[in-house]
Order: C-alpha cells, then sequence, then structure tokens
C-alpha cells in the first residue's frame, strides 16, 4: 500500500487557496475597472452608457460565478464584484457631485438591493454548472432576469424607462441573454438549452403578469 505524501497534499492546498484568493482579488480588481470605465462613458451621449450599465457588471458576476471554486466562493467573489463598480461610481460622484453618475434616486437600500442583485446572478451562474437539470432552471432564471430588465426599461411604464432604450438597445440586451443561455447550456445533456429556454419564458411572462396585476 503506498504511503499518503503529505507535503505534496500541503503544496497542493496551499496552490488551491491561493488560487481562490486570486480570483477573489480579481473579481474586485476587475469591478472596479469596469466602474471606471462605466464613469467616462456616463459622460458622454448616445445608446452606449444605458447598455454598459447594468449588463457589463452582470456579465462580470457571471463570469465570476462561473469560475468560483465552489458555491459560497461564487457568492463572496460575485459580492466583491458588485462592489467594484459601485465603488469607482462613488468615487467619481466624490470628485463631481454636481454629475452624480449613480442617479438622485439612488440610495443605500437601493445599493443594497444592487449589490444583492449581482451577487445573486454569480450564485446562478455556479449553479449552471450543476450535472442535473437545476442548471437549467439556475440558466434560464439567469437569461430570463435579464430579459426583464431590459424589458422594464424598454416599457413607458417601466420602474427604470430609459428613453430610446427601444427597439435596439432592447434587441441587442435581448440577443446577449439568448446568448447567455446558449453558452452555460449543459453540453452533456440533451434538452437542456431547452428546458432553459421555457425557465427564461416563464420568468417573462411571470414579471409581465405581476406588472399588470394579474
Amino acid at each position: 500500500m503506498a504511503e499518503r505524501d503529505y507535503a505534496l497534499d500541503v503544496v497542493e492546498g496551499d496552490r488551491y487557496e491561493r488560487a481562490i484568493m486570486f480570483h477573489m482579488v480579481l473579481s474586485l480588481v476587475a469591478g472596479l475597472a469596469l466602474g471606471a470605465l462605466g464613469a467616462v462613458l456616463a459622460r458622454g451621449t448616445g445608446p452606449l452608457p444605458s447598455i454598459y450599465q447594468p449588463y457589463a457588471f452582470i456579465l462580470l458576476v457571471v463570469v465570476v460565478g462561473r469560475t468560483a471554486a465552489g458555491l459560497g466562493w461564487a457568492l463572496l467573489a460575485g459580492t466583491l464584484a458588485a462592489f467594484g463598480p459601485i465603488i469607482s461610481l462613488l468615487v467619481f460622484t466624490l470628485l463631481d457631485p454636481a454629475g452624480s453618475l449613480l442617479g438622485a434616486e439612488v440610495d443605500g437600500p437601493m445599493l443594497n438591493l444592487m449589490v444583492a442583485t449581482l451577487a445573486a446572478f454569480a450564485v446562478l451562474a455556479h449553479l449552471t454548472k450543476r450535472k442535473d437539470r437545476w442548471a437549467d432552471v439556475a440558466n434560464g432564471a439567469l437569461a430570463g432576469a435579464v430579459m426583464v430588465d431590459a424589458a422594464d426599461k424598454s416599457l413607458g411604464g417601466g420602474l427604470e424607462h430609459v428613453y430610446g432604450f427601444w427597439p435596439w438597445n432592447a434587441l441587442l440586451v435581448t440577443a446577449g441573454a439568448l446568448g447567455l443561455l446558449f453558452a452555460l447550456r449543459r453540453e452533456e445533456r440533451k434538452g437542456s438549452l431547452r428546458r432553459a429556454a421555457l425557465v427564461a419564458a416563464a420568468v417573462v411572462c411571470s414579471a409581465f403578469a405581476a406588472a399588470a396585476g394579474l
């Protein structure tokens, strides 16, 4: 019977911990960088700022959650990645109080909700790595939530309506959500994409039903 090499186990464990720490630091740094770029883009005009924020941040937390070592690490790294853009935007706002980049309606509870939502997206992205049907549910819920946000910005009565978001911005974001649905599917399981698409459709329909008061 071969003896266990405990020294090798220690080395592998150290590498594993270093990789996790690097992943978390990189998540925060990437969030700070995207937030700084978003602050610069917000000074301009046109459709790009409304697409960049928050969808660039959503894409970041999806990548962070998908590449995390575990579910708990996905939540932690996703939270750090969510804090990054907010920190950058707050710093730019403090430097130029007249041009608030977060909006006058954004307060403490709203910022907490933004962080919680982005962190939840990271968790959903990590759950898409599962080998069962819950991966399809997480994939569909993630893509559906992005589509609902795009619809909210497009409709005149939406809570976050953005003038001019419809049609091209909305179509671009929807195409991105469909691409996300395809990219996060489980290739080894037949029908994975179909089930995820059904969940996404259910999320969108539920949101419209709730908005209509049904």
